[in-house]
């Protein structure tokens, strides 16, 4: 493990034991690390929105001497990562003055779409969304939880989820049964919580409840240190930058499609007789409009 990795899980792992202030700073610069490699540190400080002696006490704090040495480990992790470098380089482009606004607009909400979702699969993403698949196919019961702007994706999983497993659960508190949904969880059970800033109180709760009951989460969500982050079995951090005001769970959703496409490949023969077997009864029902 490279010292630059060793600073990031001391970020994570003394996270709760700083200062508000400094929680601030150590959330901003997990969340942004490309910015400690770029910027001076008064202008990380002003973007983290704390003193530029906060800054200074975090890496007090997590042992680092100076802003330099500090810095050093970030432009190492820079070097190594071109893609990151050009995305940022292409994003401060300045565009031509006669280009449409609308135009310009559109093309840059697909550019930080596609940049979102290239970031979603990146090889320890991949390996922690393997190892995601292996927790939930050995689990008695699936709890899908995720409110407001995340519900899609949550949604989206359980459905599909559904088609060819019966134990996952949708914890959605409809006609008020959010935490009657949550009954029996427990050690042989998992949860996955979808969930970006601003989190959503139910979300938490539902999570602190499963870590009451000994139940492993896997959180997808905006950062390391999000609150529903904290103690998860695993965490598949994504991207929800957005050119809008409202930020993009574009790259959770596919996170949360590549899980259902990779237990369904994992699935075998009985994964399709499953599905065979639902797509009969929903002909029942004559569901679907025919061509």
């Amino acid at each position: 493990m490279g010292l630059q990795t060793d600073l990031r899980e001391k970020l994570i792992s003394d996270y709760a034991k700083l200062s508000p202030q400094m929680q601030k700073a150590a959330r901003y610069i997990l969340d942004h690390p490309n910015d400690v490699a770029l910027r001076s540190m008064r202008a990380l400080a002003r973007a983290a929105n704390v003193p530029p002696s906060t800054v200074t006490r975090l890496m007090t704090a997590i042992g680092v001497e100076t802003w330099q040495d500090f810095r050093d480990h970030y432009q190492t992790r820079l070097l190594d990562q071109p893609a990151s470098y050009a995305r940022r380089a292409r994003e401060t482009q300045k565009t031509d003055n006669d280009v449409d606004r609308d135009q310009h607009l559109l093309e840059s909400i697909c550019r930080t779409e596609i940049d979102n979702v290239s970031d979603a699969y990146s090889p320890d993403l991949v390996s922690r969304m393997i190892a995601t698949c292996e927790a939930i196919e050995n689990a008695r019961q699936v709890f899908i939880v995720g409110r407001g702007a995340a519900y899609p994706a949550a949604f989206q999983f359980a459905y599909a989820y559904r088609l060819f497993c019966d134990n996952g659960v949708l914890v959605d508190g409809h006609s008020g049964t959010f935490g009657d949904e949550l009954r029996g969880i427990g050690r042989r059970d998992i949860m996955i919580a979808v969930g970006a800033k601003p989190y959503i109180r139910d979300t938490v709760r539902a999570v602190e409840f499963a870590h009451s009951q000994h139940c492993p989460v896997i959180a997808v969500t905006d950062s390391d240190v999000s609150p529903i982050a904290t103690d998860a079995h695993s965490k598949l951090v994504v991207r929800d930058t957005s050119q809008s005001f409202f930020q993009s769970f574009t790259a959770a959703l596919s996170v949360m499609q590549a899980l259902v496409a990779l237990l369904v490949a994992r699935g075998g023969p009985k994964a399709l007789q499953r599905i065979a077997a639902a797509e009969e009864q929903l002909a029942v029902f004559d569901t679907y409009l025919e061509d």
